[in-house]
């Protein structure tokens, strides 16, 4: 079925939108989905709690307090080996797990297989996964691209793999789970290479029959409710889509300029990050009721070169951020200078202080035997237990220039432990044209 709405406004766009993005999702029970678009040339699927690090704190020039990492010995001794998934990308093209201190094994692909597959995603029950493959590449264009669900055999192996055709969509679909695992949905159709964050379409399958939907809407992220009813629609305004009605429903008051959303996991509320009026490049973080009421300034004013749009922490209590770093910034590199990581609380009983609290981490250094590693974030979201930060990043030379590699890391946020790389690759991220879908983090319980 095909859901016609009237085109929307242009949004702004990234400066670095060449980068390969990676979000978030989460699939803790009875809880929304994370779901901000994102075409990439890596793509990730984490499982399982992870480690944090050992924090100390100074004193902004505004009176933010700001958390120092400091390494400690054996970042990962108390983690547990939970399976991790990630895709390799446009350099290869195939889909690994990797449980953290082993070696990644390879469950999708082959040497030999021209596809690209992209965008694993568990189910929430765990039983399947999700992800999207293609041939060509985000340069030449794509052909056949199909969306591809896999049954999972307690050991995480795949036992059978349907592909379901998704010609029209134009790239590997990143697929988003419902909660209750009966529906996946991602951006697709016509991008302007002018808004390359934009999508004209919002598509919507049915896992078991393999029906399919079409909604025509200009679109950067989406949100399912918490009730798997239906999702959320960004794009310049918020509005609703019910899977039991035929239309998209009308704009939620006060959500003009919305460019990225996230949702309570008790789904009774929304965070958005929405242009400042006459502003194409500043946006507030701002809290809501999901009809657009009881709204609330949460941080004012900011820009952002990367990352996904706000993240609500699974357990409710704080919503993380990407921001470009404008104070006390005079001892950062150029590229570090552009991204700082804050988290606000939104819960009244939160320890680290009321709601709307700013916590601004300090940019984020491992160690490799007694040399430093310094990491930029590129997309940042939440670990399943709430106690650690997750982002792809790439690594800084020693010079202080942006390095070939890229990673995978947890950063903590109550001083367990120190940041941890999780998987790293010397080619990067890739230098492709990214078309923000939703490449996104989630594990399987």
């Amino acid at each position: 079925m095909s859901i016609h709405d009237d085109k929307l406004t242009a949004r702004e766009h990234d400066d670095m939108r060449d980068l390969v993005m990676a979000g978030t999702q989460s699939i803790p029970q009875a809880r929304s989905t994370r779901a901000p678009f994102v075409a990439g040339a890596v793509a990730l699927l984490l499982v399982g709690a992870l480690t944090g690090g050992i924090l100390t704190a100074t004193l902004r020039e505004d009176g933010t307090t700001v958390p120092i990492a400091t390494p400690s010995p054996s970042p990962e001794a108390d983690a547990p080996a939970s399976p991790v998934a990630y895709s390799s990308g446009f350099f290869e093209g195939d889909i690994y797990v990797v449980n953290p201190g082993s070696a990644p094994r390879r469950i999708i692909g082959s040497d030999v297989d021209a596809l690209d597959q992209i965008c694993p995603a568990f189910s929430p029950d765990g039983t399947r996964l999700a992800s999207g493959q293609a041939m060509g590449d985000g340069q030449s264009g794509w052909q056949s691209a199909a969306l591809v669900i896999s049954d999972l055999g307690s050991d995480g192996e795949p036992t059978g793999s349907v592909q379901i055709p998704v010609d029209g969509v134009g790239q590997p679909p990143c697929p988003i789970w419902s909660p209750d695992g009966q529906w996946v949905a991602f951006g697709g159709g016509t991008t302007d290479a002018q808004l390359p964050a934009s999508f004209d379409q919002v598509w919507l399958v049915h896992v078991d029959s393999r029906s399919t939907r079409v909604i025509n809407v200009n679109t950067t992220d989406i949100e399912w409710s918490a009730d798997s009813t239906g999702f959320y629609v960004a794009g310049d305004s918020l509005r609703r889509y019910d899977i039991g009605e035929a239309d998209l429903g009308p704009r939620i008051p006060g959500t003009q300029g919305v460019v990225a959303l996230t949702a309570s996991p008790d789904g009774a509320a929304l965070a958005v990050e929405r242009q400042q009026p006459g502003s194409m490049e500043r946006v507030d973080l701002v809290l809501m009721g999901t009809d657009g009421s009881d709204q609330r300034i949460l941080a004012e004013g900011y820009t952002r070169a990367r990352g996904i749009g706000p993240v609500w922490s699974p357990d409710g209590e704080r919503i993380v951020f990407q921001r470009t770093c404008t104070r006390n910034c005079a001892d950062l590199s150029a590229e570090l200078r552009q991204d700082e990581i804050v988290i606000i609380s939104v819960a009244e009983d939160d320890p680290s202080g009321p709601m709307g609290t700013p916590t601004v981490l300090a940019p984020t250094q491992t160690t490799e035997g007694s040399e430093p590693r310094l990491w930029i974030p590129v997309t940042l979201s939440w670990g399943p237990d709430s106690s650690t930060l997750r982002f792809i990043g790439w690594e800084l030379s020693p010079s202080g220039e942006m390095a070939s590699g890229s990673g995978l890391l947890t950063v903590p946020v109550d001083g367990a432990a120190a940041p941890a790389v999780l998987w790293e690759t010397p080619e990067g991220i890739g230098a492709y044209s990214a078309i923000p879908q939703n490449d996104f983090q989630s594990w399987r319980k």
